[in-house]
């Protein structure tokens, strides 16, 4: 795993991966990927999972990254000690709603006095969930099963009144792989500035029209820092060539380091700005030193020359690529 600097026309991502996962029927979370965190208040926290951390979900509690890792994304998992221990649950809204019934909420008692369980009961359960005595899944069956009025609700109410006690009791968190479809969703959601207010269906739009398919060679123009032209490269899969053309002397594909590309794929991304698009314009120039300078510098010198080797030479195979022409779209 490597990472990349931010001058070079490679996008700069915070770690490179092997291989992908778009292959796998069930993908699960791997060390050092990105993941999405789905609480059930409805917010979103997106993280990258480092081995061997505490990652906090706030009042939903800490977990250990290690015990996250290496499981399957789209299951709900509780916290369920003080040690950052997790385990899976079910989906308890959906398990103790049963078949439709005559029940409208008529006759139902607006009162306190409907739950036979104190305040203080309430209060030593919530003790006891918190010091993992007692699942939380047993605590709300406790307070459903003292809840004089519940089975005058109808499904729908039940369904409703079992999520605000989730919400209130749970520790539960789902982790959710940040896909092209689940990022989109995600900045148009907490920051659509950051995108430029694009919608996934705008995008998929887009895609479809400009005839993005693998083994192509794909121009893009990218305003919204990086979304675009990660939805080009995650449908080429790393098969062709993307030339990206941003604005400034370095790009700012921030949204592309969410994605978890391998290296296959951002090898298969070159960036470019817009103010090296003039076939006039000379490309950058790179002084080689002589071996006996080379052989005189530190190891900090020497890494930061073969670096602006690099860059030098990155950038002059882009901007070959661009005045190559023959793009697909």
């Amino acid at each position: 795993m490597s990472t990349e600097t931010a001058d070079s026309s490679k996008p700069a991502v915070d770690s490179v991966l092997d291989n992908d996962d778009i292959t796998d029927e069930f993908p699960h979370v791997r060390p050092l990927e990105y993941v999405l965190i789905h609480m059930p208040s409805g917010n979103v926290k997106m993280t990258n999972l480092k081995p061997k951390t505490q990652v906090s979900l706030g009042k939903f509690g800490t977990f250990n990254s290690d015990n996250l890792i290496g499981k399957p994304f789209g299951l709900s998992y509780e916290i369920y000690d003080t040690k950052g221990n997790i385990r899976p649950v079910r989906n308890w809204a959906l398990a103790a709603v049963g078949k439709e019934t005559n029940a409208n909420n008529q006759e139902i008692k607006d009162s306190a006095k409907v739950q036979k369980l104190t305040y203080q009961e309430v209060e030593q359960l919530k003790q006891e969930g918190l010091k993992g005595n007692m699942a939380h899944e047993d605590i709300i069956k406790k307070i459903i099963e003292s809840h004089s009025e519940f089975d005058k609700k109808t499904e729908f109410s039940k369904a409703k009144y079992i999520q605000r006690k989730r919400k209130k009791f749970m520790k539960v968190f789902t982790p959710v792989r940040p896909t092209l479809y689940n990022i989109a969703q995600h900045f148009f959601t907490k920051n659509p500035d950051k995108i430029k207010n694009m919608r996934i269906d705008t995008l998929s739009q887009m895609l479809n029209l400009a005839n993005v398919h693998a083994n192509s060679k794909m121009l893009v123009v990218d305003d919204t820092q990086g979304l675009i032209i990660s939805a080009v490269a995650e449908r080429m899969a790393g098969y062709g060539k993307v030339v990206g053309i941003h604005d400034g002397d370095n790009q700012n594909y921030d949204v592309m380091r969410y994605m978890n590309f391998s290296k296959r794929i951002l090898d298969s991304i070159h960036t470019i700005p817009l103010a090296k698009v003039d076939p006039n314009e000379p490309d950058d120039e790179f002084i080689p030193r002589t071996e006996e300078e080379i052989a005189a510098m530190s190891i900090h010198e020497l890494r930061g020359y073969e670096r602006r080797q690099r860059v030098t030479a990155e950038k002059a195979e882009t901007r070959k690529l661009l005045f190559e022409g023959n793009f697909d779209g």
